[in-house]
Order: structure tokens, then sequence, then C-alpha cells
């Protein structure tokens, strides 16, 4: 209860903040124990950075943030990374290439959620693409990367769920590695014979691959559909692994694949109720046509509806009404507020 009114105390803040400024400006709010900061600006999440300390909790506003590396154990809460109006998220966005690691030290329990990444994610690395760092227990929820994934040092315990990955993911030391609910619309490149990846309810569309691709993968209740421009193959590799999954008749598994329980239909169009393709939109559910039939080894949907479900709503209060007033140097805030899945 205490984190929940913390969490209500930074939001009012920001917004508190946005009602009185005469622009829209981004806002980044620190969170150490009971202690509030707050930045503005697009350097705000750089700001808020440099500032925190390990334990922290940064919650951004809607806007654009300059990028910051991310070299300490802290948890970071934007909006969302779509506008819907439905569900009342909007977009928080870091502009560029996002850097998670330190250096000279194994980073852990890093959680980042609610953001659009414009550019790439480097998990593995410090302040740049060259230096590989390990981390551990990176948590990643209902995000969005436009640019690559790139796992780079040691990395172990890392959970990505409800994300869109909308570039290739490039992988090195993985060791313990969940995608869960996820859309995934590059290639998977890269392999080591010591990495352990399970990819559960989620979908991969890759365009490309080679034999080297879904080394050591394990995907389970997962849906596999291609671009129809294309002969695609889409998961190969002597060591990978593909159980209880609906492919499209253009995607198909490389020798040493093994296969187990796959249902084949001709085309994404076949596949979906709220979509005649794979292509991602904000109001996108990805519910089956066939709910009773695709079911997954946890007795839900097949896909991202399955499992714990697609949400593109980050777990902050939803502030539905507030109202300020200030009486000589007082600010009170009168607010109703509900709290997210």
């Amino acid at each position: 209860m205490k984190k929940f009114l913390l969490s209500l105390m930074v939001l009012c803040c920001a917004l508190a903040g946005k009602a009185q400024a005469t622009t829209d400006v981004p806002k980044a709010i620190l969170q150490h124990g009971d202690q509030v900061s707050a930045f503005s600006g697009g350097n705000a999440f750089v700001q808020a950075m440099t500032a925190a300390v390990d334990g922290d909790v940064i919650t951004l506003s809607n806007g654009q943030f300059a990028p910051a590396p991310i070299n300490k154990s802290v948890s970071i809460y934007g909006a969302g990374y779509t506008n819907n109006a439905s569900t009342g998220t909007t977009q928080s966005t870091l502009y560029g290439d996002v850097f998670i690691g330190a250096s000279g030290d194994t980073l852990c329990n890093v959680h980042m959620e609610g953001l659009y990444i414009n550019g790439s994610l480097y998990a593995g690395y410090a302040n740049n693409a060259s230096t590989k760092v390990p981390i551990k227990g990176l948590n990643v929820e209902k995000c969005f990367v436009q640019q690559y994934m790139i796992m780079g040092g040691y990395n172990e315990n890392l959970v990505l769920k409800q994300c869109v990955f909308a570039y290739n993911i490039n992988r090195g030391l993985c060791k313990n590695t969940l995608f869960t609910n996820c859309i995934l619309y590059g290639t998977i490149n890269g392999y080591t014979e010591d990495f352990e990846i399970l990819i559960d309810h989620s979908i991969s569309t890759a365009i490309a691959s080679s034999n080297d691709n879904g080394r050591g993968i394990t995907w389970t209740n997962c849906i596999f559909t291609t671009n129809e421009n294309y002969t695609n193959l889409v998961i190969s590799g002597t060591y990978c692994v593909v159980k209880n999954c609906i492919k499209t008749t253009r995607a198909r598994f490389g020798t040493g694949t093994s296969a187990e329980n796959i249902y084949e239909v001709g085309a994404p169009s076949e596949i979906f109720a709220d979509a005649e393709n794979a292509n991602y939109s904000a109001s996108r559910t990805w519910e089956l046509q066939q709910p009773d039939v695709w079911i997954g080894t946890d007795g839900t949907p097949i896909g991202p509806s399955g499992g714990i479900g697609w949400s593109t709503v980050p777990r902050v209060p939803f502030i539905k009404s507030l109202e300020l007033n200030v009486e000589g140097q007082q600010l009170h805030i009168n607010y109703e507020a509900e709290a997210r899945d």
C-alpha cells in the first residue's frame, strides 16, 4: 500500500507540474524511499539517472527523453509506448540507443516498463556498443524496441514480457532467458553452445534466417507467420525445440529442429480474429479464430492472447481526475485514481 501511495504522489507531482507549465514539458520523477525529486526537459531522464542510487524508482511522463546509460539497479516506469485513450496510456520515448550495464561489475535487478525505445536496446553493454559487461535479473515489460535488441556480455535471468521487437534480436551468452507474450518482427541471430532461451506465447514473423538461427532456443505455444512474399526458414538449428505452436504453410523448420504438435494453416488471415495479418496496432488483442482448438500447454490459447495475456498498459496508477488548488505557498491536490493490472 505504501508503494502504491508513493506512486500516486509521484504521478500527481508530474501532472501538477505539467498543469502549471505553459508547454508540455517532459518530466522525470526520482523516488528514493520517501523522498521525491523532479527533473524537467529533454535531459530529465539523464539527470534522474545521474542522481539515482541502487533501489530507486524513476517515473517518466509522456514526451521525448534523451537516453542515459542504465548502470544502476533502478526501476523505470514510463507512461506507455503507445497513445491509447481507451487505456489512458501515452508515449514515453527514449530517443536513441539504450545501454544497460555497469563497468567493472555485474549489474543486477533493473526493471523497465512502459517505454518506447526509438533506437536499439543493448543488454549487457556499459555506455557503448563495444564494452560488454555481465547483467543479471533484467526485467523489460510492455516496451517497444524500434531497432535491434542486442544481448552482449553474460546475461542471466532476463525476462522480457508483453514487448514488441520491431527488428532483429542478436544474442550472445544468455542463461535462463525468457521472452513471453512478445511480438518478434525480426530474425534471431547468433548463438553459443552455452545458453538457455525460452520463447513462450509469442509471435515470430521473421522474413529471413540462416542455419545458425534458433540454436538452443525452445519455442512453446508460439505462432510462426511470415510475409507471404517469402518462403522462410523461420526456425532452424540442430538443438532447436518447437512445441505446441501454430505455423503458416510458408513458415518451415530446418534440419535438426525438433517439432511436436504443430498446427498448420495456409496463411496469416486464417489465424487471428482481430485482423488478417500479424501487423502491430495499438488496438490489437491477438485473439485467435479457433481459441478452443489451438490450446497451449498451459491450457490457454496459443500466442500472445494466452498465457499472461496481451497488455500495453504499464503497472502504474491511472489518474482519472485531477483538481489543483493553490492557497498561498500550499498546493492542494484532489484526485481520483485506479490501479492497473
